[in-house]
């Protein structure tokens, strides 16, 4: 949506213009459902639900300007007599529609007004000079702007302004502005890249140059009746090549919507502040509630019939019905698509089937856990998972941290202590936010078992001495409970030295289950003492261990 009620009395409008589309104040976003238009393009919306796009000819290049009403299938618009091609740009809510078509001499602005059943097209005038132009925007007005047409087709400089009241203003004539005019609001503010230009006060604002630190100047390409801008700029990095997309807010300045790839697009605003932008994907973000990927917005139903999102954008009108690019999986249809709200989007059901199983610790896994395993109650709207527990007979609830990306219908909690009764409960979490939780499961972890008991079966001394010093080694061995050697565990010891001093050491077993260590010093009675043992998934058996040994030199 480009184009929509004046600013005067949109305050009066809003609540009409809204329909059943949720307020700012919503706590989740619109749930879509998908009307197909057909092959082509779009390239407008306006608030009554009208959009304008194009088809363009694999053969020839050459476009044909269409139009669907109501998400009703394409219908061709009629083309200037003399045109090879034309394709619209933009329509405002009085169904008055603006694009360029390519006559003999070049592409010059025209103009599509409904007519009865049908719209009649026009010729724009060209500035005194000129032999080509383009139109890029309508406001509710009926103001038209565009820019001469350059070299390969495109707006470029030499920007104009036309009403059927005032005819052609030469923008740089006029006002000194020199400029390519990207859209109009119906406040008279015409919006170029970095610059607006008031028409009223005759003043240009610098907007896109005031952009966030790291990124270049931000080029808007739609505005708002309250003068919100979206917009996008690049890193200001020679190695980055990253794009990202802004909103502007009068008095507030730019804000950060999305984007983290080249391929980054700023599409379009509305006059609640949602922006349509594109990153390999449609997204849009919705005032007050955040950004989404649009796929993720339909309904399970639009979703279960084969339907996604393809288009690298999207563009949106004040009643939160958007224009994008789509395709059906199943039927193989592809191409313009209308999506409409249809209520706020629901957050996930509940998870069925939970079920809570002890683990008792062997040879080949070695811990102890409950596990857990659930059943996908929402496939459609689920997104990953959140998981709890608590201490049976208990109230408070804790989280389970689950492994990222948090989407696995299987976890083994291996948090739990030894011989303790635990309830556990699982919620969806999807686009509108965590769905209810389960049914409660309950399970006993098992007592700890021989098999990941770790003992220090042994400990070994021996000394030399050399002109009076001694140096002593230590060896210990750690087994687990069926008396196999266990590498890795992290053993803590302290070293009594001659004389009452202390040192702690520590050492990792080897393949052997052997950690060595070592002290030096005065003739004596050295002793070393195993303080702790340590493997994930073990416990220390300190009572069944040989703890501490001597050696005197």
């Amino acid at each position: 949506m480009r184009k929509t009620p004046r600013s005067l009395v949109l305050a009066a409008l809003l609540g009409a213009l809204l329909g059943g589309a949720p307020a700012n104040g919503a706590d989740a976003p619109p749930s879509y459902t998908l009307q197909f238009l057909g092959t082509g393009s779009v390239v407008a919306i306006n608030n009554a639900n009208t959009v304008v796009g194009l088809r363009t000819s694999a053969t020839t290049g050459t476009q044909t300007p269409l139009i669907s009403e109501n998400g009703g299938a394409w219908t061709i618009l009629p083309s200037p007599a003399g045109a090879s091609s034309a394709f619209p740009t933009d329509i405002n809510d009085s169904g008055v529609i603006v694009g360029v078509a390519t006559m003999a001499g070049g592409r010059r602005a025209i103009r599509w007004t409904p007519a009865g059943a049908g719209y009649a097209v026009e010729v724009l005038p060209l500035l005194p000079g000129e032999l080509a132009s383009y139109a890029t925007g309508i406001n509710n007005l009926g103001q038209i702007v565009g820019a001469r047409a350059g070299i390969l087709g495109t707006p470029y400089g030499f920007g104009w302004l036309y009403s059927d009241t005032e005819g052609l203003v030469d923008l740089n004539a006029r006002y000194g502005w020199f400029a390519t005019p990207a859209d109009i609001n119906d406040a008279g503010v015409i919006l170029s890249g970095t610059q607006t230009f008031d028409l009223y006060t005759r003043t240009v604002a610098d907007v896109g140059l005031a952009a966030p630190s790291g990124y270049n100047a931000i080029g808007g390409v739609a505005i708002s009746n309250d003068g919100r801008i979206a917009g996008s700029a690049s890193l200001r990095s020679t190695s980055l090549n990253i794009v990202s997309v802004f909103r502007y807010v009068p008095g507030a300045g730019w804000e950060f919507i999305s984007g983290s790839s080249r391929y980054t697009v700023a599409n379009d605003i509305n006059n609640l502040g949602d922006v349509g932008w594109g990153e390999q994907g449609a997204g849009v973000f919705f005032d007050g509630l955040g950004a989404f990927a649009l796929y993720s917005l339909l309904d399970p139903a639009t979703a279960a019939d084969g339907w996604t999102i393809t288009g690298n954008g999207c563009l949106l009108n004040d009643r939160r019905v958007i224009a994008t690019i789509g395709r059906n999986v199943a039927s193989g249809q592809s191409g313009a698509v209308l999506l409409t709200p249809a209520g706020l989007l629901q957050p996930p059901a509940a998870p069925t089937g939970l079920t809570a199983t002890p683990h008792p610790a062997t040879q080949s896994e070695p811990y102890l856990s409950i596990d857990l395993s659930w059943d996908n109650g929402d496939p459609l709207l689920t997104k990953s998972y959140e998981l709890e527990r608590r201490n049976a007979g208990q109230t408070a609830w804790s989280p389970v941290a689950l492994v990222p990306p948090a989407m696995s219908t299987f976890h083994q909690d291996t948090t739990v202590a030894p011989a303790t009764t635990y309830d556990y409960r699982v919620r969806a979490v999807g686009v509108a936010g965590p769905g209810p939780w389960s049914d409660t499961a309950t399970a006993t972890s098992p007592a700890i078992s021989q098999a990941i008991a770790l003992r220090v079966s042994g400990i070994a001394l021996s000394a030399k001495v050399r002109g009076g010093k001694v140096n002593v080694t230590g060896i210990v061995q750690v087994r687990d409970g069926s008396g196999l050697a266990v590498a890795g565990a992290n053993v803590t010891a302290r070293w009594t030295l001659p004389g009452g001093g202390t040192r702690t050491s520590a050492g990792v077993t080897d393949a052997a289950g052997r950690a060595q260590f070592t002290a030096s010093g005065p003739r004596g009675t050295y002793t070393l003492t195993v303080a702790d043992v340590a493997l994930a998934g073990h416990v220390f058996d300190a009572a069944g261990s040989v703890l501490s040994r001597s050696i005197t030199r």
